[in-house]
């Protein structure tokens, strides 16, 4: 230990680094000094003078927590007298501490109870109130009980520290002080996001989770990994009675330590909704062999045998009528690696077809296809933590960061705050971050591909472009060069809607703070042009050398707790697993071999094969006679859903295997029950391809099965059926576990060849590309060159969006996800505390085009565009310039925004332009809706 400081606690002689406390030192070796307003994630306070200890000199004991180390220390932290002190202090503390009662006596004592029982003192109880408590707030989801507060400002401190959004702070003095959010009592009305940390890090039992509430002994605790959006946190699971009571803080989780958002610390009682799936289910006609009929008809409940022999005869019969194009398969972002893995597999080994797709498609298509091209990887190349700790400035552009990936928003915002790093928002909406941001751009929407040349613009115009890393790293920088030249600031303002100077003041600001970090999601990939606008940013980093560096990198965030895992294990149309191309013989050797069946098969075309929104669009044209989708919901969240409805309604055979009766099961032939995130094991893959386990802490519902489970019996059934065999072990689907199944990924996929459960089970942090079981895998990609060799730039010109307004459709949509709400809603409309907090789609609409239509804040509106309509609530919002709607996908049928959205794909990845349609609003009347 360099520069180590000695001293002696307890009569141990210990070294301490520069800096240390001596809290920190005494915990370091084991020596338990009590705390109550301490904790190791805030800043020291010295509040509670628990923590007391004797300094041999000094007469008066001193505050460990806020006491540096120093050379030569004598500390002494368990005296009698120091007992007695630490006892008046709780006496104190417990003045004016009063349970009101309503917990139960066998629920896990708070910090507080603990050290008032080592000492010998309870704390005082009353008898239980003969009316039920009442919070002092109306959160769903937080539970306010100040007459257990000790004013400690654990609260204030985390609220601030950890999240950024200083909700609660102290208002009157002396026996009068007390905790207030923000000026009022009302939590909503001080900006509260419901995130909990509060409730996570108070000591005493004021501020807890309202829905684990007088919560027993957990029967078990189970850590995993969340099921929403890709940052993949992990947190602990707490099991009553087979049932899920609580999600705890892991201090050790390595992507978001204590932090959780909403959804993942109050959004998981969706577990245990009465609408779960239990039983298989087909409709009647198939059990009674007869065709199809115009209407499906009735469900019938009916054991797995028969569900599953039903889907491999039907599956068969079309493949052997129709040949493999016939058939298609959407696996899921939602569930695991291993499950990802099947689906790809059972397409291509038994289908024969590469007619696999999942929602990736309709997110980061063009993310993965443009830095594919561009650094030949399609992955975020840097960590979360990397980028928050050491960039210097941030470049945000189509990511409302703080709503949809909330933890690493928050880290951003930290990151700002803390450390004065520099923030640019390029969003047309005055998102979340824009209150933190040094500069917002507030560019139209479709204008992403000229405002970043015009970027580029200045900073070679003014010379702050990185020579060397550009010259020994990169081609095509000519090429870039005579583009650039065709977007100035002022010709780019007259299109983009951002005046000149503030693209020349982004551009200096990003260009002079090195190492920048660029951070988009669907924002800016969700466009005809997603390709382009990939392209673009691709090349800025590359302009300004800030790439395979700390802090700096493409960092594309992704929006499904394994969208990123599922791309890796093949479930794409022209990739086999680990982002091997369809095309390449060396690869369709690779896995014919190890797939092989008793013809020597499977064989494939060098064609990719059809995507989601093409294998919908031939479902309606009878090319494609059957899909099997796992945990894919397109009759919710595909663009232009009258026509996806329309498509879905003529598929032949539709396999739906779900947990829920999703929009999509309306149109489904069959209902295969799965398990849900907290029902299952095997792996994630966040959105910095980071490898986590998931762990199962309830057994399966009903006669639900883990979806690997179903996938690989129907598997079997479907080769039978097919009159086949399998030559090898890897074609012979005999799995006993999701292990076995990531030993197969490993053994076929050079990017994930180090991986294994083993090795994640003993905590290794594992980023692929992993390649070997040695490696230690790869937190920042590029570090020395890029994927391809030479990173390309490439020509990306300004195109305008497939929709603009006119007369009859004046106004701009654009849609996206609210920080309550995930993708479609299934999760999330059954999470009561969620549901809520944002119980109904609410449309927003800028004051000035409410005023056109006569309407005020809270009118039912209609947006109608040329393919449909939306009625919903209007919410009058600032954050949406004149001109400009927004709504959101996550409720169904009418206040579905993708009733209203534009299928128009971009030539490359085929994504629909989500973000971009023409629109008009009125009024609705009631009773016209």
């Amino acid at each position: 230990m360099s520069n180590a400081v000695r001293l002696s606690i307890d009569g141990l002689s210990v070294q301490a680094e520069p800096g240390q406390t001596v809290l920190e030192v005494a915990r370091a070796h084991d020596i338990d000094v009590p705390t109550l307003c301490h904790h190791p994630d805030l800043l020291p306070v010295g509040i509670c003078r628990l923590c007391i200890v004797e300094l041999e000199g000094q007469t008066a004991p001193i505050a460990a927590c806020v006491t540096q180390a120093r050379e030569g220390m004598v500390i002494r932290t368990h005296t009698a007298s120091l007992r007695r002190q630490r006892r008046r202090v709780l006496e104190l503390l417990l003045l004016s501490y009063h349970d009101k009662g309503y917990t139960h006596t066998d629920r896990e004592p708070t910090e507080l109870e603990q050290l008032c029982r080592a000492h010998g003192l309870p704390p005082p109880r009353s008898e239980p109130s003969q009316q039920p408590p009442q919070s002092q707030d109306s959160s769903p989801v937080l539970w306010v009980d100040w007459d257990k507060c000790i004013l400690c400002d654990r609260c204030i401190r985390a609220c601030a520290e950890q999240q950024g959004r200083f909700v609660w702070s102290r208002a009157g003095r002396g026996v009068d002080t007390r905790i207030i959010a923000g000026r009022s009592t009302s939590l909503r009305d001080a900006g509260c996001e419901s995130c909990g940390a509060c409730a996570a890090y108070c000591p005493s039992g004021a501020l807890d989770d309202r829905m684990a509430l007088a919560r027993p002994k957990a029967d078990r605790t189970v850590s995993t990994t969340c099921g929403y959006c890709g940052v993949g946190c992990r947190f602990d699971l707490e099991v009553v009675d087979e049932r899920i009571s609580r999600v705890a803080s892991n201090p050790d989780a390595p992507v978001n330590s204590m932090r959780l958002c909403v959804k993942g610390r109050y959004g998981y009682d969706f577990v245990h909704h009465p609408d779960r799936l239990s039983k298989p289910q087909v409709r009647s006609y198939l059990l009674e062999g007869r065709p199809r009929p115009a209407q499906r008809g009735d469900w019938v409940e009916v054991d797995w045998p028969t569900a599953l022999e039903l889907c491999a005869q039907r599956l068969a019969s079309i493949i052997r009528e129709s040949g493999p194009a016939a058939t298609g398969v959407l696996a899921s972002a939602k569930c695991s690696n291993e499950e990802g893995y099947l689906m790809q597999k059972l397409a291509r080994q038994l289908l024969g077809s590469h007619n696999v797709d999942h929602c990736a498609r309709l997110c980061h298509s063009s993310t993965v296809a443009g830095l594919v091209m561009a650094y030949g990887s399609g992955a975020m190349s840097n960590t979360m933590r990397d980028v928050a700790d050491e960039a210097a400035a941030f470049f945000v552009i189509g990511s409302n960061t703080t709503e949809q990936h909330p933890v690493f928003g928050t880290m951003l915002r930290r990151a700002v705050i803390e450390r004065g790093a520099k923030l640019v928002v390029a969003d047309p909406r005055a998102i979340d971050l824009t209150q933190h941001a040094t500069l917002h751009l507030r560019q139209r929407p479709g204008t992403d591909v000229a405002l970043i040349n015009a970027l580029m613009h200045v900073i070679l115009r003014e010379g702050l472009h990185d020579e060397a890393f550009i010259a020994a790293r990169c081609e095509g920088f000519d090429e870039l060069v005579e583009v650039l030249d065709r977007y100035p600031p002022d010709k780019v303002a007259e299109l983009s809607g951002v005046a000149a100077s503030d693209i020349e003041q982004a551009a200096r600001l990003l260009a002079r703070h090195s190492p920048m970090a660029v951070i988009w999601s669907m924002g800016i990939t969700q466009h005809t042009t997603g390709v382009l606008n990939v392209l673009s940013l691709a090349n800025l980093q590359m302009l300004l050398g800030n790439i395979g560096v700390a802090g700096g990198g493409v960092n594309p965030l992704r929006g499904q707790n394994n969208v990123q895992g599922a791309c890796d294990v093949g479930a794409l149309v022209n990739v086999f697993p680990g982002y091997q191309s369809v095309a390449s013989t060396v690869a369709q050797r690779r896995f014919a071999e190890a797939w092989a069946l008793d013809d020597g098969g499977p064989r494939w075309t060098a064609e990719p094969g059809a995507t989601v929104t093409e294998m919908i669009d031939r479902a309606g044209s009878g090319q494609l006679r059957g899909l099997y989708i796992l945990g894919e919901d397109p009759a919710m969240t595909d663009p232009d859903l009258g026509h996806v409805h329309k498509c879905l309604d003529a598929c032949e055979l539709l396999i739906l295997q779900e947990i829920f009766p999703s929009e999509t099961a309306r149109f489904a032939d069959v209902l295969l029950p799965g398990c849900s995130f907290a029902e299952k094991d095997g792996t994630f893959t966040n959105t910095e391809r980071r490898i986590q386990l998931i762990a199962p802490a309830l057994a399966p519902l009903g006669d639900a099965r883990p979806d690997w489970v179903i996938t690989s019996e129907l598997a079997r059934r479907l080769m039978r059926a097919l009159g086949r065999e399998p030559v090898g072990p890897l074609a012979a689907w005999s799995y006993s576990s999701t292990a076995e199944i990531m030993d197969e990924i490993a053994t076929l996929t050079p990017i994930y060849r180090g991986v294994s459960h083993a090795r994640l089970q003993r905590g290794e942090q594992l980023h692929w590309p992993v390649l070997d079981a040695q490696h230690p895998g790869t937190p920042i990609l590029h570090v020395d060159s890029f994927s391809r060799g030479r990173g390309k730039f490439h020509v990306a010109e300004h195109i305008a969006p497939a929709e603009i307004p006119d007369a009859d459709y004046p106004l701009i949509l654009t849609t996206g996800r609210v920080l309550y709400h995930w993708h479609g809603g299934e999760l999330t409309r059954r999470a009561k505390g969620l549901s809520e907090i944002y119980p109904e789609a609410l449309v927003e609409v800028s004051l000035q085009d409410a005023a056109r239509c006569g309407l005020a804040d809270g009118d039912r509106l209609r947006v109608i565009s040329r393919r449909g309509q939306v009625v919903a609530r209007t919410l009058l919002s600032d954050r949406v310039a004149p001109g400009l709607v927004f709504a959101s996908f996550h409720f169904p049928g009418e206040q579905n925004a993708n009733n209203l959205t534009n299928s128009a794909l971009d030539p490359v990845a085929k994504i629909p332009e989500y973000k971009v349609c023409a629109v008009r609003i009125e009024r609705a009347e009631v009773g016209t809706d």
